[in-house]
């Protein structure tokens, strides 16, 4: 194997350093503030749950919190759609749908830590990529094209989070 080195140069003073590459020091575990992964793909798994566990459980919270704003904006978003009727329905479904995805990963960053096993963090991606399925069909029946464009880079975390895991 090949030694690596970095010269840092110094008020005119040259200095070899080796350097480590986080393979060479973790091998096949990482570390992070004294917490031990399997691997850095787990890690990785674990912070984009919890972004995502973030993102939908402020989004779901909302829903029920300021309801009344939230059913004005869904009637007016789908006032041109076959869903203006149930557009209420939707709202519920779209909030339930929201909340489980954030409390599964919820749980499965608890169960990462505590089983050492990524399984639940797993069923939260697949939960609310369909969830994002969902939201981007109804965006594009709206006929906002913007909006259903800005799910999309959740909707590719989420895969690469599945996609991580094989």
């Amino acid at each position: 194997m090949f030694n690596f080195f970095k010269i840092y140069v110094f008020i005119g003073l040259s200095v070899m350093v080796q350097a480590e590459s986080v393979a060479e020091r973790y091998g096949d575990r990482i570390e992070l503030l004294g917490i031990p992964f399997k691997d850095p793909l787990v890690l990785c798994q674990i912070l984009i749950a919890t972004i995502l566990m973030i993102t939908f459980l402020q989004s779901g919270l909302d829903k029920i919190i300021d309801r009344k704003g939230n059913e004005d904006f869904f009637k007016n978003h789908f006032v041109k759609s076959p869903f203006k009727m149930i557009s209420n329905i939707l709202l519920t479904v779209l909030t339930i749908l929201e909340l489980i995805g954030a409390l599964l990963l919820v749980y499965g960053i608890y169960y990462a830590f505590a089983y050492r096993t990524t399984l639940w963090i797993f069923y939260g991606f697949v939960w609310l990529a369909i969830t994002i399925i969902a939201l981007f069909f109804g965006q594009r029946i709206a006929k906002d094209y913007i909006g259903a464009a800005d799910l999309i880079p959740y909707f590719i975390l989420i895969m690469l989070g599945i996609m991580s895991m094989y």
